[in-house]
């Protein structure tokens, strides 16, 4: 949180140069983080039902990232609307910072194994837990958190990339668009590897989201792309006028 945020600040200063960002982004790591639990608990009910305590106990039992972005999406927007912050911006800077969140954040599944894979062998990268006091499974299986990790620092190099050629360029919120077509899109393929619980007709929860959001970041990133060329067309023939 603390590098994704600092990350996500330095891009803000581009166009925002007051504290409005901090409440921004405290909404927006707050809101993810909500959403993240109940996407966790939602895709384990039948360990926390029964047990309304736990449904808020972060540090027990972990949570879902491919939740957050709802979570995050519902609170920027509301957050936006009453700071006044440019939404677009906002959300392009904001998802070059979680980008990078998420992928230090996997450093701590690759340590204690949480995410069980399917068996792998005749690679060079097959991994198996041997100590007990992580969660890993003891035979070799899939490194799938260590993927996922690689592919969100892949993901927000191409973020980080796609922002400097479009900012100050409208429409704005491509970067953001971008980033759900992207994260979604790895996410439900990765997911082919894990043994998440399955949650409808035959796909996992992770899997359901990644397909929404690679969907709809399929369809609004084309639309804004071509309304920004029609709009560098427009500038362009109106400056030889």
């Amino acid at each position: 949180m603390i590098a994704g945020s600092y990350v996500s600040f330095r891009a803000a200063r581009y166009l925002i140069r007051d504290d409005r960002i901090y409440p921004f982004a405290i909404a927006v790591v707050l809101g993810g983080l909500v959403a993240a639990r109940i996407g966790h608990v939602a895709d384990n009910w039948s360990v926390y039902d029964g047990r309304p305590f736990e449904l808020i106990a972060f540090w027990n039992g972990g949570i879902a990232v491919t939740g957050a972005p709802v979570g995050s999406t519902i609170a920027g927007f509301l957050t936006a609307r009453r700071l006044r912050l440019p939404m677009g911006f906002m959300f392009d800077i904001s998802v070059i910072g979680i980008a990078l969140g998420e992928a230090i954040g996997r450093i701590g599944d690759i340590i204690n194994g949480e995410h069980h894979a399917i068996a792998c062998s005749g690679l060079p990268w097959c991994v198996r837990y041997t100590n007990p006091a992580t969660l890993g499974q003891t035979d070799y299986v899939h490194p799938v958190a260590a993927y996922d990790g690689l592919i969100m620092v892949l993901i927000f190099i191409v973020l980080v990339a796609y922002w400097r050629r479009v900012r100050g360029r409208p429409p704005e919120s491509r970067v953001y668009w971008a980033y759900l077509l992207l994260f979604g899109g790895f996410r439900f393929l990765t997911s082919f590897l894990r043994l998440d619980p399955l949650f409808i007709d035959g796909l996992q929860e992770a899997q359901l989201l990644g397909l929404i959001y690679a969907v709809a970041g399929g369809i609004m990133l084309p639309l804004l792309s071509a309304r920004g060329l029609d709009s560098d067309g427009r500038h362009a023939t109106t400056t030889r006028t």
